[in-house]
């Protein structure tokens, strides 16, 4: 069923013999695969040109006896993971009546290298991810120092002593807070943090002129762009760090829009970096009223070349359409 779902969008790609390991590419899918010589039990990696994704799925029998499968996003845009979730549901629905859904998700190789070697392999499970997790926390909370210091000197720089108690007489002062950032003070956010997140102006003139009632929240996920997102694609933090504090701050984020529809709106999705010009593929997103105080929605790119975020419009929504 798996091989027939393939084939029916790729006309290259068939059904490997039983007991094989090899690799296949056709006009939209480059797969890499392992199956054992039932035909039965298989781990495949695919690489979804169209969808512009790369996921992993298998099918595998399990120490209790009984079969497991699962399936995992190694990397892509939410039309990719829509991809991997259409194929789920259509090929192992029935199957998962028999076979459990896995708890752990093993690497293709890791499968390929049990499938293949006839002493069997060791397992090793750590706290890599943990300890990714606890890192980019770490991250976070020294960015938000830093930028809380820059902001400091900004204003002047003025030395704060310590807070002593106040003789009894006198009504105690409440210590400092920290700065609230109002939408009209974005431009001078945008350069405290130019090194790691950049604003383009459009998005900065935007932003001054909208009457969005929630700027911490818009504030919060810059910082989350700046911080998670550029970890996890540049290599420095586990894949799931950034969405899961997305889905904590309740955020959604997904693609923007498809590309032929972007192309029909001039260069609303589309912003010059560099001589180049780039596509707001992503955004984040917060609330379905289209009431500009309550709406948020953040549109963005990764630009490999600076390793940073551009951030081309906020704080509303874009057009998706001509009507």
């Amino acid at each position: 069923m798996f091989w027939a779902w393939l084939g029916r969008l790729d006309e290259h790609i068939g059904t490997p013999a039983p007991d094989t390991v090899g690799q296949t590419r056709g006009a939209r899918f480059h797969v890499q695969w392992w199956v054992d010589p039932s035909g039965q039990f298989f781990a495949a990696q695919v690489m979804d040109a169209t969808a512009c994704g790369t996921w992993e799925v298998f099918h595998v029998p399990a120490s209790t006896g009984k079969a497991v499968a699962g399936r995992s996003l190694c990397m892509g845009t939410a039309q990719a993971l829509a991809v991997l979730d259409a194929m789920w549901g259509e090929v192992f629905e029935e199957l998962l009546g028999e076979a459990a859904p896995s708890t752990r998700h093993p690497a293709f190789v890791e499968l390929v290298a049990a499938g293949t070697s006839p002493a069997g392999v060791v397992s090793v499970q750590d706290d890599q991810a943990r300890i990714a997790r606890l890192q980019s926390d770490v991250a976070y909370w020294t960015h938000l120092a830093k930028t809380l210091d820059k902001a400091s000197s900004a204003r002047g720089g003025t030395y704060t002593p310590a807070v002593t108690l106040p003789p009894a007489h006198e009504p105690a002062v409440p210590p400092a807070q920290a700065r609230q950032w109002a939408l009209k003070d974005i431009a001078e956010w945008a350069q405290l943090n130019a090194d790691r997140i950049i604003i383009q102006p459009r998005a900065i003139s935007a932003t001054k002129r909208s009457p969005y009632e929630s700027p911490a929240l818009l504030y919060q996920c810059l910082e989350l762009l700046a911080t998670e997102y550029t970890q996890v694609k540049t290599g420095k933090a586990d894949r799931h760090a950034f969405k899961d504090k997305a889905d904590a701050m309740g955020i959604d984020f997904r693609g923007s829009v498809d590309p032929s529809v972007a192309g029909e709106l001039g260069d609303m999705y589309f912003v010059r970096v560099g001589g180049r010009r780039r596509f707001l593929d992503q955004h984040l997103a917060k609330g379905n009223s289209r009431d500009l105080r309550f709406c948020l929605r953040i549109y963005f790119c990764w630009d490999p070349d600076q390793q940073r975020v551009i951030v081309g419009h906020l704080p509303s929504h874009l057009p998706n359409s001509l009507t």
